[in-house]
C-alpha cells in the first residue's frame, strides 16, 4: 500500500492531494502460508523483522500496491542481536507510481516526545517517541528507540517514520512490559538498518 499520512488537518485552500511517501509491503511465503509486514526502500529493497522471516529461503513473493513480484532472501538478521531482514525484488518490474516514490533513511536519530507514524498493511497510526528511561537499565542500554500507544500501533515489521522530515526511523521489533502493563515497543533504528544492508547497496538508499 502506498501512504501520505496526514499529522494535520488540511488548509481550507488546499487543492492538490500531497503524494505517497511511504510504500508498504507484504513479504510471503509457500503461496500465503505465512506472511510478514514491511518497508520497500528503492532501489527494490524490502526491510522486516528478522523474527517473522525465520528460514525463509525459497518460495517468496513481495506483494507492493497490487503487483505480486519473486523475491530473493538478501540478509537474514537474528532477533537478539540485530532484528532485521533484507528481501530484494526487480524494481524495474514495479507500477510507476511505486517506482518514483524514494523513502529515505532518517539520518538524525529521535528525540522523545517527537511525533511519528507506524505503518503496515492495514494502514497508518498516530504515536509518540518515549524516553528509554521508562525500562529498567539494563534493558535500556541495548533497546533505545521506543514509542508509545502499544495497543494501537502496527505489530513487528511495521514502519515508524517521521512525519516532518518524511523519512524511516525504524522496524518495529518487540514490546515491552512493566509491572504486567504494556508500555512501550522497541524498533531497529535507521541507523541500523544501514549498516544491515549489504555494502555494495548501501549507498543507494536514501539518506534523510
Amino acid at each position: 500500500m502506498l501512504f501520505n499520512p496526514p499529522m494535520t488537518s488540511a488548509g481550507a485552500n488546499q487543492t492538490e492531494t500531497p503524494a505517497p511517501w511511504i510504500v508498504a509491503a507484504k513479504i510471503m511465503r509457500h503461496e500465503q502460508e505465512h506472511s510478514a509486514t514491511g518497508v520497500y526502500l528503492k532501489p527494490g529493497l524490502v526491510v522486516t523483522a528478522a523474527h517473522l522471516t525465520v528460514n525463509w529461503t525459497a518460495d517468496l513473493t513481495v506483494h507492493i500496491a497490487g503487483t505480486v513480484l519473486p523475491a530473493n532472501l538478501v540478509k537474514q538478521g537474528e532477533v537478539e542481536e540485530v532484528d532485521l531482514s533484507l528481501f530484494s525484488v526487480d524494481d524495474q518490474k514495479l507500477p510507476e507510481r511505486v517506482a518514483r516514490i524514494q523513502t529515505s533513511l532518517c539520518r538524525a536519530p529521535p528525540w522523545p516526545g517527537d511525533p511519528v507514524i507506524v505503518v503496515d498493511q492495514a494502514g497508518a497510526t498516530r504515536s509518540h517517541i518515549v524516553a528509554p528511561q521508562i525500562l529498567s537499565f539494563a534493558t535500556r542500554t541495548k533497546f533505545r528507540t521506543l514509542i508509545g500507544d502499544v495497543a494501537s500501533t502496527g505489530n513487528s515489521g511495521s514502519g515508524v517514520f517521521d512525519p516532518i522530515r518524511k523519512c524511516l526511523l525504524g522496524i518495529m521489533s518487540r514490546k515491552f512490559m512493566v509491572d504486567g502493563k504494556d508500555v512501550a515497543k522497541y524498533f531497529v533504528p535507521a541507523s541500523e538498518i544501514r549498516e544491515f544492508i549489504p555494502i555494495e547497496r548501501r549507498d543507494q538508499v536514501l539518506i534523510n
